[in-house]
């Protein structure tokens, strides 16, 4: 809701008339079908899965952000660690989780393949939703069991200690283009929906405080995942940089936060792009061709 309000008031002070319209709207499909373009200030599972995205082109209605394929790849984050490593980008080992087997033989299964400690990430999930770090297999059958019984389909990473970095690329010109890397602090293990979702709990640096070569490398592996995966108009791709300097592709967002005080907006604010340029910038890229 804070970045559908900060960019109807973008819009708004841009001269366009706007009207927001909620998603969980009985009445959506036909409020939506009233408008000239769709701006889609919105995240997560049914927001970026190319599930809207589809309803919006079936419909005939412009909207921005990335399309259906690149959406729906981008959400998928198996998927999308495949599409990025078969680019060149360093991603992590992972494990799918059965649906089927039981919590414990599903940790089994898991550590005959990784060493703890691991991280168990929901597959199609935004918002750090259904993350649970775990240090030891009591940890990780309880995190399978429970985040299955919550619906979730799941896989796991080794669970890697370093910074968390996030880079995002806004499309200018027609050329694909990355922004100063910004980096997230914390106090918890890393970055999960409760701190998110708690302006206490964390805090940006932009630029990151990185080498500069670090910061030419993790700029060019989100270039390169915004070109792989199809996207268009900006995306945001997250990294864990190690100690030693190198790094981690984690995943991408195909509609990252745009409220005036999320990461994307500090790093564009960063080369000297103002909020309510940037808003346009996006509004601009819904009339752009997508793949």
């Amino acid at each position: 809701m804070a970045t559908g309000a900060d960019v109807a008031q973008a819009l708004t002070s841009l001269g366009h008339r706007i009207r927001v319209i909620d998603t969980v709207d009985p009445e959506f499909a036909d409020k939506v079908r009233a408008v000239d373009v769709a701006f889609l200030a919105l995240a997560g599972r049914y927001a970026e899965d190319g599930r809207l995205q589809g309803f919006l082109e079936t419909s005939g209605i412009p909207y921005t952000g990335s399309g259906i394929r690149a959406s729906a790849l981008a959400m998928h984050k198996p998927t999308a660690k495949i599409v990025a490593g078969a680019a060149g980008l360093p991603v992590l080992a992972d494990v799918l989780v059965s649906d089927e087997h039981a919590a414990a033989r599903a940790a089994d299964h898991v550590l005959a393949r990784l060493d703890t400690p691991v991280i168990v990430k929901a597959r199609d999930e935004g918002s750090s939703i259904g993350m649970t770090v775990a240090r030891d297999r009591r940890q990780l059958q309880r995190a399978l069991g429970d985040l299955r019984a919550a619906g979730h389909r799941l896989f796991v990473e080794p669970f890697v200690e370093g910074r968390t970095v996030t880079v995002g690329v806004l499309e200018t010109d027609g050329e694909s283009v990355p922004l100063p890397a910004a980096e997230v602090l914390t106090a918890g293990d890393f970055y999960d929906h409760r701190a998110k979702n708690r302006p206490d709990l964390h805090a940006f640096k932009c630029p990151a405080d990185l080498p500069a070569d670090t910061v030419l490398k993790i700029g060019e592996a989100a270039r390169r995942a915004h070109t792989a995966l199809g996207c268009s108009s900006h995306s945001r791709s997250d990294f864990v940089v190690t100690p030693d300097g190198s790094f981690h592709w984690l995943e991408l967002n195909t509609l990252p936060a745009l409220r005036r005080t999320a990461t994307l907006p500090l790093m564009a604010a960063a080369v000297g792009i103002g909020y309510e340029e940037l808003v346009g910038r996006v509004l601009r890229g819904a009339a752009a061709p997508r793949d």
